[in-house]
């Protein structure tokens, strides 16, 4: 894999060549590349190191385990998000631009896959699961951020090309994020209705909307959250046992308390790289959504500020690469991309710090789950492929 890695970086080397229009083509952002692919490589180390406890343990047969199971799987999806990030890298924008409906409304059809046929899988208390046969099980509504993401910079980038009036194209953005928030509803997946609700806030920030707009919007989804949230006694027991975590009932607190005592156990150099010892017993979704708890336990509060670092410098690189586009679809899309990408780090951050009520969300291009990493590669090699169509004196 690492003479994939070496390949695919000398070809940022390829000839910077300049149309009549004064835009840099055929050259990938080589810097933003490599930091993805280095964030890959630290999730193969704590996914094993989360990991293999459970993987190990003997199963209802009592026929020994495999310890090294999830780091050959979560490698091999890391190999597959490579290969998917590299080619969506040469995918020209206006293609991308012309797939936007069509990639939509494909996700809406697997999602409703979810809700209405047989294959649709309920886990964790909501039915966002798809177990088509001869395909690994899969969650779409992971896919579908990226058709989301293009298809808000496909109608958001008509207001600055003058083909549509401002409020129509705004107004049709906040109309498809609406349908997504009522669509991921149904499959009672709240947390995230929530992240699609913040990429699509990011972009209209990015379009220039008035700030008091985008507040007045924020407050009024926040509103309209907590009040599904009330709805569902479920929901309501976890925002409870968020703002006061010792007194709320063992079973509700118990992803909260487990994952600060894993964090508080690393101090600030951590017990060392496999050492953790909450990972055994008492840590929920270990490699998955509780996986920074495991990294703050073994690395201690430096791992966890190296990890929020490299995804702030990420964010920026990515919005460099969107201001240096050679046309709005491209700056939305990059834009959109890197809002997505610090958000769910965000919240997952702040789920595992309790800073936000528990949901389920994983860790980008670190936690393990093949879906969630290869949506992230594939946003990921959205921001390459704009890096490509630079103006002239942008790097």
């Amino acid at each position: 894999m690492s003479r994939v890695c070496a390949a695919a970086a000398e070809m940022t080397y390829t000839t910077d060549e300049r149309d009549d229009s004064g835009t840099s083509r055929g050259r990938m952002d080589r810097v933003y590349f490599l930091h993805v692919w280095a964030l890959m490589v630290a999730g193969i180390v704590f996914v094993f190191s989360a990991s293999f406890p459970k993987a190990g343990r003997p199963d209802a047969l009592l026929l020994p385990g495999n310890p090294y199971h999830y780091l050959w799987q979560h490698s091999a999806f890391v190999a597959i998000a490579l290969g998917v990030m590299l080619l969506a890298s040469f995918v020209p924008a206006k293609w991308l631009r012309k797939s936007a409906w069509p990639l939509f409304v494909g996700g809406l059809l697997l999602i409703a896959l979810t809700l209405l046929s047989p294959w649709g899988v309920k886990l964790g208390g909501a039915r966002r699961w798809l177990d088509l046969p001869g395909l690994p099980m899969f969650q779409p509504s992971e896919l579908m951020k990226i058709a989301f993401i293009l298809l808000l910079a496909h109608l958001i980038a008509k207001k600055d090309e003058g083909t549509n009036e401002s409020w129509v194209a705004l107004g049709w953005a906040m109309f498809v994020t609406l349908a997504m928030g009522i669509i991921l509803l149904l499959q009672r997946d709240q947390g995230m209705a929530t992240i699609y609700s913040a990429i699509a806030f990011s972009m209209l920030f990015f379009s220039g909307m008035a700030l008091w707009k985008l507040v007045s919007l924020s407050l009024g989804t926040m509103s309209v959250g907590l009040l599904i949230a009330h709805s569902e006694p479920y929901r309501w027991r976890r925002i409870m046992a968020f703002l006061d975590p010792e007194n709320a009932p063992p079973d509700d607190r118990y992803h909260i308390l487990n994952m600060l005592i894993a964090q508080a156990r690393g101090g600030v150099r951590g017990m060392g790289l496999g050492m953790g010892e909450d990972k055994w017993h008492s840590l929920p979704a270990a490699h998955t959504d509780s996986i920074f708890s495991v990294i703050g336990c073994e690395t201690g509060l430096i791992g966890g500020l190296v990890v929020l670092t490299a995804m702030a410098l990420l964010t920026w690189r990515g919005l460099q690469i969107a201001r240096g586009s050679d046309g709005a679809f491209g700056f939305y899309a990059a834009a959109g991309v890197s809002a997505m990408l610090c958000v769910q780090s965000l919240a997952h951050i702040a789920v595992n710090t309790s800073c936000m009520p528990v949901t389920g969300l994983t860790l980008p291009f670190i936690s393990g789950g093949g879906t969630s990493l290869i949506s992230a590669a594939v946003a990921a090699g959205i921001v390459l492929a704009v890096s490509r169509h630079r103006r002239a004196g942008e790097t």
